[in-house]
């Protein structure tokens, strides 16, 4: 009995404690009574553009799971390879370029012409000038998914900045390092440091192959020991975006223009889509594709994993919308996801309310600014400005959303007693509440109900 008695004694102080370091780790993570669009804390500046780093250690990013940046990579930049430790979803703002990724264990399907060398005492034998993994064309609107540890780089073939916008998931089980993110570099070096990781000095950082020795490395790749140094680029401080002097020319399918004057799509390889070949991109700014479109509103788009099927893997989706000056989206909240919302251009006015009934956020948000919608918040969005475009990045690869007006809103699904009751009003005004917005997700911000139902 005594034994017994210690035990349990022993294991209530046990929770007691790791409660305790619990709470003092994350104290109040997810207590958000004000929320705000939130700006980059750090710029990353590069040979060839810059990186800018959202604080994912603020409340709201930290409670969402959500890593974010922007790159801004100019005229003949190339992002260097880099893999990190959580799948991310990166949206094109403006330009054009080329990215590529290694999927580990993936052959190489990109082949240059064969050439034909004579070695000594043998015959011709065919080669190849350059074999590789598949690169794409990037353009203004494309999503993209990158897996975590999939190495990918970006190079700019346009006359204008490419940039571009990423939001990564350190929340999800794919990451089993901390809730941190960490980008492992194969090439380049961030001589100001990564400002965002906890308890480690801020240092430069460099590329991984300047931990290993110059020896290690010659070894491993059959190469000269020169050879070898040159890959830990220890003495050069070009950053992770450097210049590309001359032409750039990897391999590469041409474009062709779709039909209907649409934009150049990319001719696909005839191969089987298997987790090697699984197409990672899809372009969400035609509005002919559009899941909800008026003419005289906008359009709104949504990516997840019945379009996109590598997104059943990462966990992720996005949703893209365009809407007009005076027009509305629908009060809503997110059902089964947290979402970052980054605005690519103009203006709009964004309410959002908690579960105690509480506005914590109310103000103008503006082209480069990022807001976090947490899970059930209810929150509506009205353009202030002639266009208000946004990219919204969720959680969840089939995210599901409810509205509170509108003809599929959980108002319009309510019985008239339950209103009429509920909120002590009249029959006549529990049915303008439930029917006067004929609209499912967009609507005008101005003039009153658009169509009184008559009963």
């Amino acid at each position: 009995m005594g034994r017994s008695s210690t035990l349990i004694s022993f294991s209530l102080t046990l929770l007691i404690l790791l409660h305790g370091y619990s709470a003092q780790q994350w104290p109040n993570e997810c207590q958000l009574d004000q929320l705000n669009a939130l700006e980059p804390f750090q710029v990353i500046k590069s040979e060839g553009g810059r990186i800018e780093v959202w604080d994912h250690r603020a409340p709201q990013l930290r409670c969402s799971g959500f890593a974010f940046e922007r790159f801004v990579i100019e005229p003949q930049g190339l992002l260097l390879p880099t893999f990190l430790n959580a799948g991310k979803l990166t949206f094109v703002v403006h330009g054009k370029g080329l990215m590529g990724k290694v999927v580990p264990g993936c052959a190489e399907t990109f082949m240059d012409s064969p050439v034909f060398g004579e070695g000594q005492g043998q015959s011709q034998s065919q080669g190849f000038r350059d074999i590789h993994q598949k690169v794409e064309h990037l353009r203004c609107g494309d999503t993209t998914a990158t897996p975590p540890g999939v190495a990918h780089w970006v190079y700019n073939n346009g006359d204008e900045p490419l940039i571009l916008v990423s939001a990564y998931d350190i929340a999800n089980n794919l990451n089993q390092l901390d809730r941190n993110l960490r980008p492992f570099l194969l090439a380049g070096n961030n001589q100001q440091g990564q400002q965002w990781l906890q308890g480690r000095e801020q240092e430069p950082q460099n590329n991984i192959f300047s931990g290993f020795a110059p020896e290690v490395l010659a070894q491993a790749f059959k190469i000269k020991l020169e050879t070898a140094q040159q890959l830990q680029n220890q003495q050069n401080n070009r950053g992770n975006i450097i210049k590309v002097k001359g032409p750039f020319g990897v391999i590469r399918p041409p474009l062709r223009r779709g039909q209907g004057g649409q934009q150049p799509q990319e001719v696909g390889n005839g191969l089987e889509e298997t987790l090697c070949t699984m197409r990672c991109t899809e372009n969400l700014d035609d509005p002919s594709s559009a899941d909800v479109y008026k003419p005289s509103l906008g359009y709104i788009s949504t990516l997840n994993s019945y379009n996109l099927p590598i997104l059943s893997y990462l966990r992720l989706s996005a949703l893209r919308g365009s809407i007009r000056k005076n027009a509305m989206v629908l009060p809503q909240w997110n059902v089964n996801a947290n979402a970052a919302l980054y605005v690519t251009n103009g203006k709009a006015h964004i309410q959002m309310v908690n579960d105690n009934g509480q506005r914590v956020l109310d103000q103008e948000i503006s082209a480069g600014q990022l807001i976090v919608v947490p899970q059930g918040f209810s929150v509506s969005k009205q353009a202030t400005s002639e266009k208000f475009e946004w990219i919204e990045f969720k959680s969840n690869e089939n995210a599901q959303i409810n509205t509170l007006a509108g003809r599929t809103s959980v108002m319009s699904g309510l019985p008239l007693e339950v209103l009429t009751n509920g909120y002590q009003i009249s029959p006549k005004e529990a049915r303008q509440v439930k029917f006067s917005t004929l609209e499912t997700t967009l609507t005008h911000s101005s003039g009153g109900p658009m169509s009184p139902w008559k009963a």
